[in-house]
């Protein structure tokens, strides 16, 4: 960090790990030897984060006789936010078992748009508009 602001700066365009907690017991989920499942994610403060909305302000400014924005299309814009802030990920089932699904922005569309994943949409929502996790000295949440 360089500049007048230096001292007031976040690492916003750095990525995280953010450890995936079982719904539950809110414990982080692991494999059977101890590996933590995690989601790598961009700051809703970053560079990316900020390029998408950009996207999203044109795309509502191109449909402005179209009427009014429906829940659903929100939803949609709020999934595809979190896909574009995703970098990777190592994901574990609930019970410590092996699920080998690649990262691609499909499947990460799949991931956080599905009911069932609300749970993890919600924990990898609240980090990355948690500052606290992109301050200089932070690596996980």
């Amino acid at each position: 960090m360089t500049g007048k602001f230096a001292g007031l700066e976040l690492e916003v365009d750095r990525s995280v790990k953010v450890t995936i907690l079982h719904p539950v017991s809110r414990q982080p989920l692991r494999d059977a030897d101890g590996g933590e499942a995690y989601i790598e994610m961009h700051s809703g403060d970053s560079e990316v984060a900020r390029k998408h909305q950009r996207n999203v302000a044109r795309r509502r400014i191109a449909m402005r006789g179209r009427g009014k924005i429906t829940p659903e299309e929100l939803e949609a814009e709020g999934v595809e936010l979190l896909v574009a802030l995703t970098v990777g990920w190592r994901l574990v089932a609930l019970d410590g078992g092996a699920l080998d699904v690649p990262f691609t922005q499909d499947n990460a569309r799949d991931l956080f748009s599905s009911p069932r994943m609300t749970w993890l949409r919600e924990q990898v929502e609240e980090a990355v508009g948690d500052r606290e996790n992109f301050r200089q000295a932070s690596s996980t949440n």
